[in-house]
Formats: structure tokens, sequence, C-alpha cells
């Protein structure tokens, strides 16, 4: 494979090519990118940004300009309004049209301005706005003023302080900085306006004193502080201004008003003792009006400049920045001929190294994978999977990217069939290591199967159930395995299943099947050959549904049908799930990922995905409504019984025998409760007891043939759709042993190989097995309530109304009318009827000893014995025996005493005054 590749120094010589040809990706790179880069930064970059900057800060500066002159039009009017009123306050009535009058034109600036900043956001704006808000309360001092109650020092701070904020905001900005010219002028126009506000406080300070007659000291010191600020502010105009503006002024001092004007400061001046002035406050007035109105004109010439001045400078900045945008359009054109001929150079090898890669990428690598996965020898394929570049022939940089292509091609190729073999050995490693397990938990449940059929000691048989419920879980998971790599559930039906019986095997395989609870379960019927495959499906959600809910609070299950499909909600009372995990676990339950390819924790998820991947079942998570999460399952037509269609082994009508107390909701795995069903206290339907002691159903009134096989049963008490190959039933042992839990002490509900039903004694009772219910809604609970209640065993009369592979199918017969109590079964062949003394007869002396496990214990007897529990009792008459039997096998004999047994039991806990 190295062989390929070209040698390093022949492919250094190769690399200095470029030199001497120009023809390789390096120089035809260097030329698209270093000539219209170049160009295009420092021209564009550098001339056009800064022309349009410049043109930026021009605009921005004449509609300074432009709001600084409407502002100084505004201020203006208000030292007019402020030195009339200054002279009307002194005495002067002859002013008062006057006034009116100047009031009105300053309302109509002040609204021209607001007009003019009005959705302005620039600082300027911002800062004419709040001054404009010092003026909201100019009518009170209008009328303050009227009245006389505002004295002339505090009507001057108003309106002076008013100017001053509009006189205060800058309106040089980033041109003014740049511009000298521009600068200047804008000074200049600041200096003016400064120089103008003094003038009209001076007009107005001296109007008011000259009608007075005299000065007082604060109005002194006002008047010298006004005429060193105007004097000031006209020097500075002095220095910045242009000649043309210099002019201006000289002219507008010199005039015969101004000169009055002058005369009157001087003599003013002497009067700081107080003396009186004999100065007429209406020639005062007018001539400093005179020369307001003079700065005013110089002040509108000046911003006319100042417009102008921005305006050239604009012009400037557009024709700079049309000269740079050609030189850069110029400069794209140049860039785009020159990229134009590199095009035709470079794109069509580079298209065909494209269309290669992709081909090896869509095509060649999926096929050799596929032949990989196909062949008897996977390395043989390396052969003829990848050939080489035609580009690998040419003589520049394209030459050795093909190269280096043909060796990724290779490298991947190797890798994808590295990890094919490894994958597929791995599946098939773990498919034996199934197999083995499956046979091993198989053969197991046999043997605890076997010990059970032996074992008479309560104490022995209930561990040997939880074993067998240990058993049935680890054979879950191995089936599990099985379906991880592909494989099918060894456990199929040859007839239709009910929905109930697949909602019951999946219960039992689940560790704390006490904690579900099954509000509603309406009827159908479950194509047999995906009943356990179903089933497992739905444990494996059930047990993730309990692992993630507290230990306190139940799983509830609803299961309905909804037109031609079936619908199961799995509820949990778990934290749930954050948005990313749950589309992360839906991806997994709709069967897009592979547990071998991303390492995780969550097996289930991806059983749970290859069983509906296979089934065509929809499953997906979402949150619940109040906390928590529900799983849902959706089975499709495809996978239900049609109704009407005949089913290949009719199910028959069997009587199920069933106790009241902790597991009062149901019967046993197959056999369906009738249709009336619906939820009571503590779970127990329509039994008539809560706690455990009431009656239960009758036996059935079938006759008794011994040696029959117990309802619902194979020949060996296997439930029916056991496995093939001997594989057990869902959800209980290879002989319909129902696995054992050891909640509080109790045995796991279920039964027998012969059909005992030990109980699940939880507070001193035993519980018979939870049924679902075939047909009707119930609510119903997978958990032991407080009372105790068995199934008491069928008679063995009706038995022999089964086939050895009958389905329980038979509803339960209805309890007599004002029964209170009594054993539901009928005395077995070598039971005979019970008398006091004899167990079940006669008042009960002491409670009955029973195991850890809530089971009754059994004392070895010996010919000649009596048991514990009935020697304490008061002797009855002896019985007669009942008659010659004819000889039973042992597997009949062995039935029988099971039989009798539970009854036995049942029997001698109840009190002595009960009917037996």
């Amino acid at each position: 494979m190295n062989g390929d590749v070209a040698p390093p120094g022949e492919r250094r010589r190769k690399g200095r090519s470029w030199l001497r040809g120009g023809r390789t990706i390096r120089s035809r790179l260097a030329i698209i990118v270093l000539v219209p880069t170049s160009l295009l930064v420092t021209v564009a970059s550098f001339g056009v940004a800064d022309q349009v900057r410049i043109s930026g800060d021009a605009d921005a500066v004449s509609r300074l300009v432009g709001l600084e002159l409407s502002a100084q039009d505004l201020i203006h009017s208000l030292q007019r309004e402020r030195s009339l009123t200054s002279s009307l306050l002194g005495g002067a009535g002859q002013f008062r049209s006057q006034v009116d009058a100047q009031r009105r034109a300053t309302d109509v600036n002040e609204q021209s301005l607001k007009q003019q900043i009005a959705g302005g956001t620039s600082p300027s704006a911002r800062a004419v706005s709040d001054a404009l808000a010092g003026l909201n309360t100019l009518s009170f001092i209008r009328d303050s003023a009227d009245s006389g109650r505002l004295n002339r020092t505090e009507m001057l701070d108003f309106y002076t302080s008013a100017i001053v904020k509009l006189n205060g905001f800058s309106t040089e900005g980033d041109l003014g900085q740049s511009d000298q010219a521009l600068r200047r002028d804008l000074q200049s126009l600041h200096s003016l306006g400064e120089a103008k506000e003094a003038v009209a406080l001076e007009r107005s300070q001296l109007s008011g004193v000259f009608a007075q007659g005299y000065f007082t000291q604060n109005d002194y010191l006002r008047f010298t502080e006004v005429r060193a600020t105007k004097i000031e502010a006209l020097d500075r105009f002095w220095q910045t201004a242009s000649e043309q503006r210099k002019s201006d002024l000289t002219a507008a001092l010199k005039t015969s008003q101004a000169g009055l004007a002058e005369n009157f400061e001087q003599k003013a001046l002497l009067g700081a003792d107080g003396s009186p002035l004999k100065l007429s406050s209406p020639q005062w007035s007018a001539a400093m009006t005179t020369i307001g109105n003079d700065l005013r004109e110089i002040q509108r010439d000046l911003g006319d400049d100042i417009r102008q001045r921005v305006a050239g400078i604009h012009r400037d900045a557009d024709r700079g920045l049309f000269l740079y945008s050609l030189l850069a359009l110029a400069c794209l054109i140049v860039a785009l001929l020159l990229w134009l001929y590199t095009f035709r150079s470079i794109m069509r090898p580079l298209t065909m190294l494209t269309g290669e890669a992709h081909d090896v990428a869509e095509r060649r690598l999926p096929e050799a994978v596929a032949r990989v996965q196909a062949a008897d020898d996977p390395g043989a394929v390396m052969q003829h999977v990848i050939a080489g570049s035609v580009l690998a022939q040419r003589d520049d940089e394209f030459a050795e990217v093909a190269v280096a292509l043909d060796h990724l091609q290779k490298t991947a190729v190797r890798l994808a069939v590295e990890q094919a073999v490894m994958r597929y050995n791995t599946s098939e490693s773990l498919a034996n290591l199934g197999r083995r397990n499956q046979n091993l938990v198989r053969r197991q449940l046999g043997f605890i199967s076997a010990l059970e059929k032996e074992e008479a000691d309560p104490n022995q048989l209930a561990n040997l159930f939880e074993l067998d419920h240990l058993a049935t879980r680890m054979r879950r998971n191995a089936e599990s395995l099985l379906i991880l790599t592909g494989e099918h559930s060894p456990r199929r039906w040859s007839t239709a299943v009910s929905v109930g019986d697949v909602l019951r095997s999946a219960f039992a395989e689940v560790e704390d099947y006490r904690r579900v609870t099954l509000r509603r379960a309406d009827k159908a019927m479950v194509q047999g050959a995906a009943a356990a495959e179903i089933a497992h499906l739905l444990a494996e959600l059930v047990e993730n549904a309990l692992a993630f809910s507290p230990p306190d609070l139940a799983v509830e299950v609803q299961a309905r049908s909804a037109g031609n499909e079936y619908h199961i909600a799995i509820v949990d009372q778990g934290l749930g799930m954050a948005a990313e995990a749950m589309a992360v676990a839906n991806a997994r339950l709709a069967g897009e990922e592979s547990f071998l390819v991303s390492p995780t924790r969550d097996l289930g998820h991806y059983v749970v995905g290859r069983l509906a991947q296979r089934l065509s079942i929809k499953v997906w998570l979402h949150d619940s409504p109040l906390n928590g999460v529900t799983a849902r399952v959706v089975i499709p037509t495809s996978l239900l019984e049609q109704p009407g269609k005949p089913s290949a082994a009719p199910r028959q009508q069997v009587p199920v025998s069933a106790g009241v107390g902790p597991h009062t909701s149901g019967a046993y795995l197959s056999a369906p409760i009738p249709g009336d069903r619906t939820s009571g206290q503590n779970g127990s339907g329509p039994h008539p007891s809560s706690n455990g002691s009431g009656p239960a159903h009758p036996a059935s009134p079938n006759g008794a043939q011994p040696g029959a096989a117990n309802p619902g049963t194979g020949p060996n008490g296997i439930y029916p759709g056991g496995a093939p190959n001997g594989g057990a039933n869902p959800g209980t042992g290879p002989n319909g042993v129902y696995p054992g839990d050891s909640q509080t002490g109790g045995a796991q509900p279920g039964t027998g190989p012969n059909g005992i039903y030990p109980g699940a004694a939880q507070n001193g009772g035993s519980g018979a097995y939870p049924a679902v219910p075939g047909g009707s809604q119930t609510s119903g609970a997978y958990s032991a309530s407080h009372g105790s209640g068995a199934h008491p065993a069928v008679p063995p009369g009706a038995l022999s109304a089964q086939p050895p592979n009958g389905p329980y199918s038979g509803g339960m017969p209805p309890q007599p009318p004002g029964s209170t109590g009594g054993t539901p079964f009928a005395p077995g062949p070598l039971a005979g009827p019970l008398a006091k003394g004899q167990p079940g007869g006669g008042p009960r002396h002491a409670a009955p000893k029973t195991t850890r496990n809530g089971l009754l214990k059994r004392q070895p007897r010996t010919p000649g014995t009596r048991r514990a529990g009935a020697a304490q009792r008061p002797a009855t008459p002896e019985q007669p025996r009942p008659p010659a039997r004819p000889e039973r096998t042992p597997g009949e004999v062995r039935q029988m005493l099971d039989s009798f047994r539970l009854g036995y039991n049942n029997a001698d806990t109840r009190t002595g005054d009960e009917p037996q």
C-alpha cells in the first residue's frame, strides 16, 4: 500500500516546480489572493472608508450647526424677553405691549426647536432637549412677574439659567477636530454666542437699574461680572474669527447706538456707591437692542460660512469616495479576470477528485462493506475494492492529492473490513453466549420446578418460588442478549393470545410487580407468533418505569383499543427527563442506534428498539401531565387477531377460583376475568371482602375426574404457549410456577407445578397473583394491600373439563347470595367431609403458625400422629372412610394432594362457626 505513495524526495522536487512552471495550486492561489487582496485592502479599506467617514462627519456638523442656529433664535427671543421683563419689573410700564409680543415670539421659536430635535438620538439633541425641559415653568415665571410676586433678581436667574443650558452644547464634532478652518469658525460661533448673551444680560440688568434710578450692592456686582464676561467673549472671538467677521464686529461696535450704550455703561460704572443715576432706561434698552441685533446678524453670517465650508468638505468627500470606489471596482474586475483564468485550470481536476471522493463514500465503500458482510473470507475483498485515480499521472499537486486519496480509500476500506469483521464476530459471540445462557437458565428453571414438586416445607417452597422468579428474570436477560444480536425469541404461541395474558406475562418478568397498577385493559387478541416478544418489550418498559419511580409510588398502565390499533401507556412517577435525553432515548426506541456503536447503560432501550422495529410497533417517550415520563406503545393491526377470524384452538370456559386479599383484583396469568368485573376496594374487584376473609368464588360444578391436568396447563403444569425446546411460559417457571417476591416476607404469588397457588403474605395474609382484566376497564393495582387471601385449588373433579393444553378462558361462577365465607372448592376424594376435630372444623383456638414468608408451617407426620394445630381442638366422632377408589398414577395423587393441601390451608385459618 505504501508503494503507491511517492517518496518524500520526489514530492519535494515536485513541490519546487511551481517556481519554474507556475502551474501549481500554490502559484495560482497566489495570483488570486495577492493582487486583489492588496488592491482592495489598501484602496478600499483606507480610501473608501475614510471618505465615507468624512462625508458622514460633514453631514453631522451641518446638522449641528443648523441646530445651534435654531437654538440661538430661541436664545435671542429669551434675551429680549428677559430685558423687557426686567424693565417692566423696574417700573417702566410702557414696555407692557412689547413684553406680550416678545413672549409670543419666544413660544414660536421654542416650538420650532422642539420639532427640529424630535426623534433625535445624538448627544447634542439630548442636550437641547434637557435644556428645553428647563422652560417648562416659563408660564409660571411670566405670571409671577405680571402679578408682582417675582423680583428682578429671581427673574434674571431663571432666564439666564435657561439660556446658558441652551448655549452649552458643543458643535465641533469629529470633523471640527480634523479641519482647522472649520474648527476656528465653530469656536468663533460659540464665542460670539457667549458675547451676545452677556450683552443681552447687561441690557436686562441695567434697564431695571436705570428705571429704578440707582444701584443696589447686588445689582452692581452682577453688572461688573456680566461686563467682564462680555469683554472676555469678544476677545476670544477676535482670536478665532475670520477677517471678514472681525470687520463685521468692528462695524457693529462703532455705530451711534453702540457709542450711546458705551456712554451709559461708563456712567453706570460711577454709580457703585448707590448715587442716583439719571439715565433713560428706554434709550439704554434701544441702544443695547441694536447691538444685540447686529451681533445676531454676524452670528447668522458665521453660520452660513460654516455651512458652506461643510458643504465643500462633503463635496470633496463624495468626489474622493467616487474615485476610490471606481478604483476598487477596477481592482475587482482585475481580480475576477484572474480568477476566471485560474478557475478553468483548477476546477476540472478538483471536480474529478470530488467526484471520486463522493463515489468512494457513497458507492464503493458501502459496497465493499456489504461484500465483507456477505463474504466467507472478508480479507479477500480487499484485493478488488478500490482502483487507482487517473489524476495520479499529472505533474502537479493534484497528483499528490489523488495518491493521498487512494491511500485514504484503501485505509478506510481496511478499517471498514476490520470493523465489520469485529462486529460480526462480536455479534456471533454474544449470540452464542446468549444461547448458552438461555439453555442454562431453562435447565435451571426445570430443576427448580422439579425441586418445587418434591418440596413440602413451606419455607423452602417460598425460597424456591423466589429463586424461580430470579431465574425467570435471568431468562429475560438472556433473551434480551439474543434480541440485540438479531435473534428471535424462542418462546412462541401457535394460537392468538389475549392482551391480558400478554400484560400478565410482562408484569411477571419484572422485579417489583406489586407496584404496577393496571387502570384499564380493553379486550384484544394478539397473534401468538408475536405475543412473547410484545410481552418482552412491555416488561422492559415497565421495569424501566419502576426503576425510575419512587419505591412508594405505583407505575400505572393503561391499555385500550383505538380503531385498528391497540395503545398501551406506561406512566411512571419519577423526576422526568431532559429534552435532550428524551430525544436520545426516543431514537434508541425507534431502532435508530446500535448498542455496539456507542456505549450505554440503557440496554433495555436498544432491546425495545430492536423489537419495535422488528414488529413494526411504535414506541416513544413523552412527559407526563404532572410529573414523570409516559411510555407509549402502539400495536399495529398486523399483530392483532381480527374479529371473526377462526382461531386454531378455541379457548374453553373453565372456572377459576380466586381468593380475596392482596391480589384479589384478578386471577392467574392465563385466566381471563369475566367481562363484568370492575374495580373494588383494595383492588379486590367484586369480591365481597377487602380484608381477605370474605368468600371466594365457588368451585366449578363440573364432575370430578381424577387424574386430569390442571386447567390451562400442559401435562406437567406448563401454561399454554410454552417455549419450544422446553422453554417455559413467559412470566412463569417452566412448569407454570409464578416466581416469588420477598416483599415484607411474602412469597411470590403464583402457582406451583400442579396448580398450587402459594400466597404472597403481607401483614400476615397470603395473596393470589393479580390478573389483568380481559375486557372491562379496571383499576385493580398490582400492589399488596392489607388482608389475606389465596387462590383455592380447583377441585379435582373440575380438572377433567379441560384438554391437557387448553388455556384459561372461562369466567368465574357467581358467588351464592348471602354467602359470608367458605372454602371455594369441593373436597377431593382423599379429603372426605370435614368434621370437628379435623383440620378446618370447629372453632380455632390458636392462630396458625406461619413461616417468615407468610406460609403455614407444615409438620411432618408419621403414622399415628396428628397435626399440631388440630391437637388443641375438641375431639369429634370418627368419620367413615370414603369408598375405595381406583388406583391412580403418582402424578394424579400429587395433584389431588396439592389441591387438598391448599384447601386445608384455607380451611385451617377460618373460624369454627363458618360453614364447611
